[in-house]
């Protein structure tokens, strides 16, 4: 089993072995902890993952979907988009995605759409570069050669990075991010040889580009291929960096879950090391520091910072602080998964505020308000049992 598979099986185990208490907190409809407010604003969802806000503050939210009967391929996930409505979110379109269901060791996960990314641009005329920056990216994971060569069975959506309209959620026009990552990894077998070809695309980032008439970047994280490339216009998916794995056999898995684009302009990649979480303990996961105009791939990532326990969501507020999502942080009581954050300074100075409040958390945004949103559920395949999170500082 390839590696993308083998971790979410993994996972999915580790949820099942782990989830003594599954779902929100009873008391969460309105919860304070330590002077965090906590409260679902969006419930009955299927294992959300990504989330994204855009500039008129309507929010994307990615579902991988849930198992269903024996079926291999699911189509009950795939993204929805809310209207911010004076301070709540209203359901305005759902546009389905097809996903498949990964069994392993106990453990049962979908692996299927992953992440929604959206730029901060005000939609204006049609007319406009700007206008064609406000579209939605979705990306969905995994790819149809992998899949196909591991599982004979071809899923079109697989590994498909989709431009979608905002207004309807239409597919405008695709990239096949996993097909092309998957053969870049075969090229590069000696980076990874127990384990490559391989590719999952996890994650997805669209970044205003001021300087040039494309209007927006776009760059994707592979936590299969363990890399971050950039979608040129062409539909090219061409690689800027290779997350490094940790050195010495099963602790190979550094596995990139999120980017977001920091202060400096750069590019930050938080790493689920779900392995090392389990089996050193927790604070094993990383933030890499990586230049988006870099032409030197092996060599573009750089420890930024440290300490943090499986990272699947991560996010700059407008005050330069990093939060990160931690799908599996254990905690005392409650289910498993936190929300950290520390400031620009001091990146390693790592502040839990959860504490139970978030049930296994992934993407993550700041809202129109200025709070936070996380998704919560991510790897809970009881159906409708996700959702998101609002959290308000003190």
């Amino acid at each position: 089993m390839r590696r993308s598979m083998a971790v979410s099986a993994l996972a999915a185990s580790a949820t099942a072995l782990a989830l003594s208490i599954t779902g929100v907190p009873a008391n969460a409809s309105h919860s304070v902890s330590h002077g965090w407010t906590f409260q679902p604003v969006v419930t009955n969802l299927n294992e959300p993952r990504g989330l994204a806000f855009d500039g008129r503050g309507s929010l994307y939210v990615a579902e991988a979907g849930v198992p269903h009967g024996d079926a291999f391929v699911v189509h009950n996930g795939g993204v929805a988009k809310f209207l911010w409505a004076h301070g709540a979110l209203k359901p305005d379109w759902s546009r389905s995605l097809a996903s498949i269901v990964v069994s392993e060791g106990g453990g049962t996960d979908v692996l299927g759409p992953a992440a929604v990314s959206a730029t901060s641009y005000r939609c204006v005329t049609p007319r406009s570069y700007r206008w064609r920056a406000c579209r939605v990216q979705a990306i969905v994971g995994e790819s149809q050669l992998g899949v196909k060569a591991e599982a004979g069975v071809n899923v079109r959506d697989l590994g498909h990075l989709y431009t979608l309209s905002r207004h309807t959620g239409a597919k405008l026009g695709s990239v096949n991010v996993g097909n092309q990552n998957y053969r870049w990894t075969g090229r590069h077998r000696s980076l990874f040889p127990d384990d490559f070809p391989d590719s999952n695309s996890y994650a997805v980032l669209t970044v205003p580009d001021l300087g040039g008439a494309k209007g927006s970047r776009i760059f994707v994280a592979d936590a299969g291929a363990n890399t971050i490339s950039e979608i040129t216009r062409g539909g090219r998916s061409r690689v800027i960096s290779y997350i490094p794995n940790e050195t010495g056999g099963a602790m190979r898995d550094s596995t990139p879950t999120c980017i977001t684009l920091g202060p400096d302009g750069m590019l930050y990649v938080g790493t689920l090391d779900l392995l090392s979480n389990f089996g050193a303990g927790s604070g094993q996961s990383h933030v890499w520091r990586v230049d988006p105009n870099s032409t030197d791939w092996r060599h573009n990532a750089a420890i930024w910072a440290s300490g943090f326990t499986t990272i699947d969501g991560c996010s700059f507020d407008q005050d330069g602080n990093f939060w990160a999502s931690e799908l599996f942080y254990p905690n005392s009581s409650g289910p498993p998964g936190d929300l950290a954050m520390s400031t620009w300074a001091h990146p390693n100075a790592i502040n839990h505020i959860g504490g139970g409040q978030i049930p296994l958390p992934g993407g993550i945004a700041q809202g129109p308000d200025g709070a936070m949103y996380v998704s919560f559920g991510v790897a809970d395949t009881t159906p409708r049992s996700g959702g998101v999170m609002r959290v308000s500082a003190p």
